[in-house]
């Protein structure tokens, strides 16, 4: 759980964000090959936009046939499912129509409340309220937001170069991604994403064909990324982001019945009045308010057992 400042809500997990840690890892793996001006970047597309906006953004990367120049590394999202399998052996479920947002984000304290109890307090045990002391009742204030559900979303990476050495160079830090395993992290504003690189990757050439076709050098592989989204954003019916503070002081009223009560402002005319087994109500309202013949010294009398 972490701290917050007043520029809350924080920005929600969303499709959106999935695709641009999944893009913006990419793209921070810098991956070099050997090409005709030495050892150079190769440059990551994102093939989902329209090839309008592509080759209007993009120009560095076609020629002036407006073909993309060799070698590039394209990534795709091929599909997305919501897998109850994904999430874990043991896995909850708080229904938004129950309790709304449901999950602990942020906290921070409530310094103005915070100050009034410790104002309050300090006064009555020391007689001011700038006495330095340890705060004992802090209120807290909860930042909440929607459960999450989880995604399973499906990326392909393609990887397309002029040489086999170049296929070569760009293939060795995803096979080297994540060491002996074949998972990592992937983040984007503050969310964390557990991705998963594919057992296999999968050669696209075309070396056997011994046409006039032009050689092509292509290398297919999947990453999967077990992603979570937080509401609907602007298709969400209440608040992306609730606000809730902690109870610090729980008092019990105190409940006053008619019969059985021994009043506490017991005055010397009652007391007189009940030893004498009389009632002069309009000298003294309090008197003939207790039972015949009950003594209010001995309050552990019952005058009605």
């Amino acid at each position: 759980m972490s701290k917050y400042k007043e520029e809350l809500p924080v920005k929600m997990s969303t499709i959106e964000t999935i695709d641009g840690a999944m893009l913006d890892h990419i793209r921070e793996m810098n991956t070099h090959v050997v090409g005709n001006k030495g050892f150079e970047p190769m440059p990551v597309l994102w093939v989902s936009a329209e090839r309008a906006f592509q080759s209007k953004k993009n120009k560095e990367y076609r020629d002036a046939d407006g073909t993309i120049v060799l070698p590039v590394l394209t990534l795709e999202r091929q599909s997305m499912a919501k897998s109850l399998t994904k999430k874990g052996s043991v896995y909850g479920n708080v229904p938004p129509q129950v309790l709304g947002n449901s999950i602990t984000f942020a906290q921070r304290i409530k310094q103005d409340k915070t100050s009034n109890f410790e104002g309050v307090r300090l006064k009555r045990s020391n007689g001011q309220i700038n006495f330095p002391t340890k705060p004992e009742k802090v209120v807290y204030q909860y930042a909440y937001v929607p459960m999450p559900v989880y995604t399973y979303v499906t990326y392909q990476i393609t990887v397309r170069t002029q040489y086999i050495q170049q296929m070569n160079q760009a293939l060795l830090p995803f096979l080297n991604k994540g060491g002996g395993i074949n998972s990592f992290f992937i983040a984007k504003d503050g969310h964390r994403y557990e991705a998963f690189l594919a057992e296999e990757f999968s050669p696209k050439n075309n070396f056997s064909s011994m046409g006039a076709d032009e050689r092509i050098i292509e290398t297919q592989f999947n990453i999967n990324v077990l992603g979570y989204i937080l509401g609907s954003e602007e298709n969400q019916d209440g608040p992306k982001v609730s606000f809730r503070e902690s109870v610090v002081d729980i008092k019990f009223t105190k409940e006053e019945s008619i019969f059985g009560d021994i009043p506490q402002n017991t005055s010397q005319a009652d007391l007189t009045a009940v030893e004498g087994h009389t009632s002069d109500k309009t000298t003294n309202p309090g008197v003939g308010k207790y039972p015949e013949g009950w003594n209010p010294n001995l309050p552990e009398e019952d005058p009605y057992s």
